[in-house]
C-alpha cells in the first residue's frame, strides 16, 4: 500500500512539475514579448520630434515667409514706381 501511495504521489508530483514548467515557459514567452513591445515603443518615442524642435522649425519657416513677403512687397513697390515714372 505504501509503495502504491508513493507511486501515486510521484505521478502527481511529475504532473505538477510539468504544469509548472509549462506555466513558467508561457510566462517567459509573455515577458519576452512584452519586453520587445516596450523596446519598440521606446524607439518610436525617441523618433518623435520634440516640441522645441517643432517650434524652432516653425520659427524658421515664419522668418522665411516674412523675408519672402518683404521681398515681394519691395518688388511690387519698385514696379509701381516704374509705372508712375
Amino acid at each position: 500500500m505504501i509503495l502504491l501511495a508513493q507511486n501515486r504521489q510521484e505521478a502527481r508530483d511529475r504532473m505538477s512539475l510539468e504544469h509548472d514548467r509549462k506555466t513558467a515557459a508561457l510566462a517567459q514567452a509573455n515577458t519576452d514579448y512584452l519586453a520587445r513591445e516596450v523596446s519598440d515603443l521606446r524607439d518610436r518615442v525617441n523618433e518623435l520630434a520634440s516640441r522645441d524642435f517643432v517650434r524652432g522649425e516653425l520659427r524658421d519657416i515664419e522668418r522665411s515667409l516674412e523675408l519672402l513677403l518683404e521681398r515681394t512687397e519691395a518688388a511690387e513697390d519698385d514696379e509701381a514706381e516704374r509705372h508712375e515714372a
